[in-house]
């Protein structure tokens, strides 16, 4: 499945699928989501406005209380970049630690279900 059609996919999922997206990411180690969080969170910012909503909202006060090194900030960020730029997540997590590659790797099983 091409990356444009992930990225169509990602923005057009139900809370339901969201909260799957949320439990695979639950499974990362601590020292990976130090790793990818603050490209993440790059990825987020670079989006030209396109959080600018609730899930925007709670990156954003999580970047402020310090905590997007924690699970939930990593799920938001996640989130969130897969929202903006699927491309650039998808590539970043297939060029870390086994756990983000295993992570892309159920997430692209996930989404094309």
């Amino acid at each position: 499945m091409e990356i444009l059609e992930l990225q169509e996919i990602i923005l057009s999922l139900s809370d339901e699928q969201m909260r799957e997206v949320y439990s695979l990411s639950s499974h990362m180690s601590l020292e990976s989501i130090e790793e990818l969080a603050p490209t993440l969170l790059n990825i987020c910012l670079e989006s030209g406005g396109k959080l600018k909503d609730d899930l925007g909202r709670v990156i954003f006060h999580l970047q402020k209380t310090e905590r997007l090194n924690t699970r939930i900030g990593f799920e938001k960020l996640l989130h969130g970049s897969l929202r903006v730029n699927a491309e650039e997540t998808f590539k970043l997590l297939e060029s870390s630690e086994k756990d983000a590659l295993n992570l892309s790797h159920e997430l692209k099983k996930l989404l094309n279900k």
